[in-house]
């Protein structure tokens, strides 16, 4: 299905940022569980602030947002409704497990800023869709 207009530079950007913060934190995640059999390694591991639990939480969200890099590529409404489920689970995740509240805080202030723009007119245009609707309209 073809879409309504050229995506908007400010959907482009924030599909980009997800894509490379969900790299990186990926590729971290991943460092880190392959040096987790280095005893230091584990020793530092065993001493961070974060849970492991948390850790995960990490993955499958950073998952989540690639997915949702997608959708917006595409034009998909799902990806937007996807992004704010996806964050406040994250974000009260977060509350709940870690240590460090200013980097909830940081996280609903990003989370603020993203919906600001998928939400907007433009976005709105480009999606095809209004609100929190899955499906573009006819």
């Amino acid at each position: 299905m073809e879409t309504a207009q050229k995506r908007p530079i400010s959907l482009t950007i924030i599909a980009w940022f997800l894509i490379v913060v969900s790299v990186l934190g990926l590729l971290a995640q991943a460092a880190a569980f392959l040096m987790s059999s280095n005893p230091a390694m584990a020793k530092a591991i065993a001493q961070m602030h974060e849970p492991m639990a948390l850790q995960g939480t990490q993955v499958v969200l950073a998952v989540i947002n690639l997915i949702v890099a997608y959708g917006i590529f595409k034009g998909q409404p799902w990806a937007r409704v996807l992004y704010v489920v996806g964050a406040i689970v994250g974000l009260a995740a977060g509350f709940m497990m870690s240590p460090q509240k200013l980097g909830v805080v940081l996280g609903l202030i990003i989370l603020i800023v993203i919906s600001i723009f998928l939400y907007s007119e433009k976005a709105n245009d480009w999606f095809s869709a209004r609100g929190f609707m899955l499906k573009r309209e006819d």
